[in-house]
């Protein structure tokens, strides 16, 4: 009977039981040095803030140094490309999310993410909040709906074409049939700014960010975009619930490797990042971030990738969202 020492990390000994004898007769020397973890997003946003989280986590139960490095370009590209163009040793990481799926879907990955990467573990999701200016007259989906059938009559803010806030929109004009107006911006606070501000209607916001414009009263919620409720909004229908059937916008974040790496290496990766999750300490930190801890195994992740990539390029053909 194994006996925990004190000093040990509960993650650690997780880890430890999680492992079987030949992942970890494959994986014995991984990681013998610091681990680069990529990030396509400048530092302090969400994907930032889950790779330093899980970076940290990661670095106590491996031994080793998870280093977040921040790479941020191309609606989160730039860093996937070079996760897939690197050494397939396990010591090159990035942490991605859905827009790997979307840009996917708009034909704007300079890789062939099923070829070049390697899912290894969803960590986390998180809902957008459907945002209005606090004197909006929409008060709920269905005057959305009823409203946005007229051609011109809303219009939404995104943080640019092809983001999460865009084609959460795009997905609700071709599910709804409504006709709302596309407003791109260069980024989610210019974005807000203008919503806050009466210039458009609407937005399909990260929850992350218009959470504490809502609860300072600055905006208003209508719904939130997940299948479940938020638990920091819990009085908010989802958009499902409010009358658009099979809505389903989340972003969901993920730990891709170079494709190749060998299985030994992933399965020691996401049986850590598993333990991690499900860690009390870690789920309340993911929660604080207004976002919900996951423990997807690398099959996982790569058919949720898969789904998503399909759900989206069926939104493109729809909608013929272009990226130009």
């Amino acid at each position: 009977m194994r006996i925990a020492r004190p000093g040990i990390p509960a993650i650690a000994i997780a880890l430890a039981a999680w492992i079987t004898p030949a992942a970890s007769h494959g994986a014995e020397a991984f990681p013998s040095r610091p681990v680069r973890l990529l990030v396509g997003f400048s530092p302090g946003g969400l994907t930032d803030q889950l790779a330093r989280l899980y970076g940290q986590k990661l670095g106590e139960a491996l031994g080793k140094p998870f280093v977040v490095d921040n790479r941020p370009g191309a609606g989160g590209n730039i860093a996937v490309q070079m996760a897939a163009r690197a050494p397939a040793d396990g010591y090159t990481l990035v942490m991605g999310a859905n827009y790997v799926a979307i840009n996917a879907a708009l034909n704007r990955n300079p890789y062939d993410w099923d070829k070049d990467l390697q899912p290894v573990a969803l960590i986390a999701a998180t809902p957008n909040l459907v945002v209005v200016p606090s004197n909006s007259p929409l008060h709920s989906v269905k005057d959305l709906i009823a409203t946005g059938k007229t051609p011109g009559k809303l219009t939404y803010g995104t943080a640019g074409v092809g983001s999460t806030t865009h084609m959460a929109a795009e997905l609700f004009n071709a599910m709804s049939g409504t006709s709302m107006t596309h407003v791109p911006y260069k980024g989610v606070s210019p974005a807000e700014l203008d919503l806050v501000a009466g210039t458009v209607s609407l937005m399909f916001d990260s929850i992350t960010t218009a959470a504490p414009m809502v609860k300072s009263g600055k905006l208003r919620a209508i719904a939130v975009t997940g299948t479940q409720r938020a638990p920091s909004f819990p009085e908010l229908p989802t958009v499902a619930e409010a009358g658009l059937k099979g809505f389903d916008v989340e972003a969901t974040f993920m730990i891709l490797a170079p494709a190749g790496t060998p299985q030994a290496i992933v399965d020691k990766l996401a049986g850590a990042a598993a333990a991690i999750s499900r860690d009390p300490a870690t789920r309340k930190a993911v929660e604080g971030m207004y976002a919900t801890p996951l423990a997807g195994d690398p099959e996982k992740t790569k058919r949720y990738l898969r789904t998503e990539v399909a759900k989206w390029q069926d939104v493109v053909k729809k909608t013929g969202v272009k990226v130009d």
